[in-house]
């Protein structure tokens, strides 16, 4: 097991995996494989179903996220990537996570928000940041998830109303 960063590594079935210590013991988000070590639970992230967890598989060179951390994450989709920056950020960290369609928006605030307290969950378009009521306060980071062909002018609006002086568009 190694901390960096607040993700850690194991070794499972004789392969390396990349992990998080899980904020809400006993609870799965997508059918990840629970580690338990020294009295302390641990989620596997899958790479092949976040590409944060792909990144920092093949070695990301800047990891902005820590256990402190205010972020603005758009696109959460079903809530598999935000899920694991919510072990990462822990109770002292904020995120707010925006969705927009409404069948996975339901399934994140089922699978996911209605869990973590560190989650608050926006149903709101993404291109409309001046909406976003919800967002109280600037963030650390602006994390883009989202597939739209404009999506660089997204990003940059919400940067502009959200990202602190210093922060990470990621």
């Amino acid at each position: 097991m190694e901390d960096k960063q607040n993700t850690f590594w194991f070794q499972v079935d004789g392969e390396k995996k990349l992990a998080t210590k899980n904020l809400i013991p006993g609870n799965q988000v997508y059918n990840e494989k629970l580690l338990t070590v020294k009295e302390v639970e641990y989620r596997i992230w899958n790479p092949f179903r976040s590409k944060l967890a792909a990144a920092i598989m093949n070695d990301l060179k800047d990891f902005p996220f820590n256990q402190k951390s205010d972020v603005l994450y758009l696109g959460v989709s079903t809530g598999t990537t935000i899920s694991h920056i919510s072990d990462i950020v822990g109770q002292n960290g904020t995120i707010f996570g925006i969705e927009h369609a409404s069948r996975v928006a339901r399934d994140f605030l089922d699978r996911v928000a209605s869990y973590r307290k560190n989650i608050v969950p926006i149903i709101q378009d993404a291109r409309k940041p001046e909406e976003f009521f919800s967002v109280y306060k600037k963030v650390d980071i602006v994390y883009v998830d989202i597939a739209q062909p404009d999506q660089t002018d997204i990003a940059i609006e919400n940067c502009k109303l959200y990202l602190k002086s210093g922060g990470y568009m990621f």
